[in-house]
């Protein structure tokens, strides 16, 4: 199985949530957000190249969606194992195993940590199951820059292992899907990057908006015209707010030359007022 870090928004669950487990669900939840993450990674199949179905780990999904709708920095992002199609059924079948052996002891195994006992008892019949505690150590550093660094240099490592194994064909296509996936998590920390990086658009300076109209890639024309136009609505005598901005975008008395309403949209992304 692979190990990657995904947005939870991406796997879909068709698995109902026990009424026993529902205490267990917000304890953990509790959890994660004071952690800052969920140490317990999913199981999951691949449904496209973003996206996912979940298998097993309904409790530690129905956390995470509880936390990151309080907090999405610390419950969105979660790690989960793919399982890959020649294995599905064997990792299936110790999946039920596993849920038959919890509903045995459920109503006086509910919490997370005393599941974790019962699958300690099943090692003979869980041997993929169990890299995912081998995991635990790396994941704990995930809220630190150096904790996903170390985990996105393994995700590759893994990638690229996994393809020596595989015939040209499957390999090129496992490295093609592979990367779609690292793609879309880059996208994910360039947005997040220049969502913490926004300026105040009341009193931030040319360099700094310029510098970010740049990195969100306006030309520098079209940087200097939203400047002009920022400037128009920072007179004593007028109010800079997005709507006035929106009317310098089209024909009017305010209109500004060469602020178009691209530049405004970059200029949403890149500040606020």
């Amino acid at each position: 199985m692979n190990f990657f870090l995904v947005d939870i928004d991406t796997i879909a669950n068709n698995i109902p949530l026990s009424e026993d487990n529902e205490s267990s669900v917000q304890r953990l939840a509790d959890a994660i957000l004071e952690s800052e993450c969920l140490i317990n990674p999913l199981v999951v199949k691949r449904l496209g190249v973003d996206s996912y179905e979940l298998v097993y780990g309904e409790i530690e999904y129905y956390a995470a969606v509880k936390a990151s709708k309080i907090d999405p920095r610390k419950g969105e992002m979660v790690g989960v194992f793919i399982l890959e199609n020649e294995k599905e059924d064997s990792i299936k079948t110790q999946v039920n195993i596993l849920r038959k052996s919890l509903s045995n002891g459920g109503k006086n195994h509910q919490t997370v940590c005393k599941a974790s006992d019962n699958y300690n008892k099943l090692n003979s019949v869980q041997k993929d199951i169990n890299q995912i505690h081998e995991k635990l150590e790396s994941l704990m550093e995930l809220n630190t820059a150096k904790g996903l660094r170390d985990l996105l240099g393994k995700q590759i490592n893994s990638i690229i292992s996994e393809s020596e194994n595989k015939s040209k064909e499957e390999a090129i296509k496992y490295l093609r899907t592979s990367k779609a996936e690292l793609l879309a998590q880059q996208n994910k920390i360039d947005a997040q990057i220049l969502e913490l990086s926004k300026v105040n658009l009341a009193d931030t300076s040319y360099e700094q908006l310029s510098t970010l109209m740049k990195q969100a890639g306006s030309k520098s024309n079209q940087i200097k015209a939203s400047w002009k136009a920022v400037e128009y609505w920072r007179k004593s005598d007028q109010e800079l707010t997005w709507e006035n901005l929106k009317k310098s975008t089209v024909k009017s008395k305010e209109k500004i030359k060469g602020f178009a309403n691209a530049s405004y949209q970059v200029l949403k992304k890149v500040a606020y007022l």
